[in-house]
């Protein structure tokens, strides 16, 4: 029997792709994946570093490991990811807890750097710039049978002034288009739902031969048995009429964009180089909501930049209210260390930036109430993902503009497309009951409802 590992994900869906390769690596070299981070012989920490409480939770749970390191002196304890890549030997030196640091330009060098730890009882560190190996070449063990990440590119050319995805991802590199497409008929072919293709920026994808993220979207969405397919995330500079005429059109594309704003204001959006106006961005969402009426926007925000005076801050917030975002992950500004914005004086202090959070996340989830009680009455489409995480006797999934749904059920329903009437909404989340397609020989509608078959009127 193999060592037993354990893995532990911060941060984007990329991250979370990528420690679906890592356990799929380590298990065909005859590794066994725990949940239980007590029984592990290896615990992997696959982090993000694009915001500084993504630092702060990885020490925290790196400084909590003592106790377990002194009870089993064989354990190694690896960091992975962005951090690993962005910190390299100083994570060595900072936490004497960690045996290995990988970054992920070579996690598939790490059964190799597992048995070199043990071999020489030496702490490693691997966090190349350039890959040496792609990580889509690695095997996967995907958490779900009906769910897939589905990666079309990665790394980003913008350079954000904020942004530190440039420097621990690299540049932009797309995969090849017939590869893509490839692996995506063999997630149909093995039973998968939904499939979300991942890039940092996937409208910037190109194959070389003059195809880009319309193109590939289209063909993928063209496979037989592909019913769900969703992407993120997008640049509003490059988010084209063309990708958005091809959402309003194909009913297997989720109606939902994800389309991060981080500020309302033109002369900080020059101060992040990003590239676009909120004029643009105006124009942008008006055609989403004029061309795929169903479509749901999320965003990303941050306040508190640098240079965001207060008037640049009430043009972040008239913003939330024009474009009336179905959800929003709002932060405050943190300089991530070698950006530009690192390199200029923070001079908004922290009690301001959570003034302004505040007044954003207040408007923001009365947006979001407020849209998603317009759902109530209304039967629409679920995947069922699993268990509710609020109520252990319900279950939960999504609707394909994302809004998540829990309702009654049994764990049979998961994996499947349920209808579901909506009763209640909250900010965050909708209620329904299911409707079980029965027939019979009236106009009856049957719900699951506390676990039981009911019959209710129309």
């Amino acid at each position: 029997m193999g060592k037993k590992f354990y893995i532990r994900t911060f941060g984007c869906q990329m991250n979370k792709h990528d420690s679906e390769r890592i356990a799929g690596l380590l298990s065909e070299c005859h590794f066994q994946e725990t949940l239980e981070i007590g029984q592990a012989e290896v615990i992997i920490y696959n982090t993000c570093s694009v915001r500084e409480n993504a630092d702060n939770r990885l020490f925290g749970h790196l400084s909590q490991l003592a106790s377990l390191k002194e009870r089993k002196r064989s354990l190694k304890v690896v960091v992975a990811g962005c951090i690993a890549q962005k910190m390299k030997e100083d994570l060595l030196e900072r936490s004497p807890h960690v045996d290995i640091v990988v970054g992920p330009n070579d996690l598939g060098a790490l059964p190799h750097l597992i048995r070199m730890s043990e071999e020489k009882k030496a702490r490693l560190c691997q966090a190349r710039d350039k890959p040496q190996q792609e990580i889509t070449s690695l095997p996967s063990k995907r958490k779900s049978a009906f769910k897939a990440w589905l990666p079309i590119m990665t790394g980003c050319n913008n350079f954000c002034s904020y942004c530190i995805v440039p420097y621990v991802r690299g540049r932009e590199r797309s995969r090849p288009f017939k590869e893509v497409l490839r692996e995506a008929q063999e997630l149909v072919d093995d039973g998968v739902v939904e499939i979300t293709l991942l890039g940092q920026n996937v409208n910037s994808y190109h194959d070389g031969n003059g195809r880009g993220f319309f193109h590939l979207l289209e063909a993928v969405s063209q496979i037989e048995g592909a019913k769900r397919i969703r992407f993120a995330t997008s640049h509003p500079k490059d988010l084209s009429l063309e990708v958005i005429d091809l959402i309003a059109q194909r009913e297997n594309i989720c109606n939902h964009i994800h389309l991060p704003l981080q500020s309302g204001s033109n002369r900080v959006l020059s101060h992040m180089n990003r590239k676009y106006t909120r004029e643009h961005f105006l124009h942008l969402t008006s055609l989403i909501q004029e061309r795929i009426p169903e479509a749901a926007l999320s965003t990303d925000i941050i306040v508190g930049y640098l240079s965001e005076e207060e008037e640049d801050f009430w043009d972040t917030v008239d913003m939330v209210k024009k474009c009336r975002f179905d959800q929003a992950f709002i932060f405050e500004f943190s300089p991530r260390p070698g950006t530009a914005a690192s390199m200029m004086e923070d001079r908004i202090s922290k009690a301001e930036k959570q003034r302004r959070f505040r007044i954003v996340n207040d408007l923001q989830n009365k947006i979001s109430w407020q849209k998603n009680r317009s759902y109530i009455g209304r039967c629409i489409t679920v995947l069922v993902e699993g268990r509710s995480k609020k109520d252990p006797g319900e279950i939960s999934g999504r609707t394909d503009n994302n809004k998540v749904v829990n309702f009654p059920g049994g764990s049979e329903l998961i994996g499947k497309m349920v209808s579901v009437k909506i009763v209640d909404a909250g900010a965050f989340s909708l209620k329904g009951i299911a409707h079980v397609p029965r027939r019979t020989t009236s106009h009856e509608n049957w719900v699951i409802f506390k676990g039981e078959l009911q019959r209710i009127s129309d």
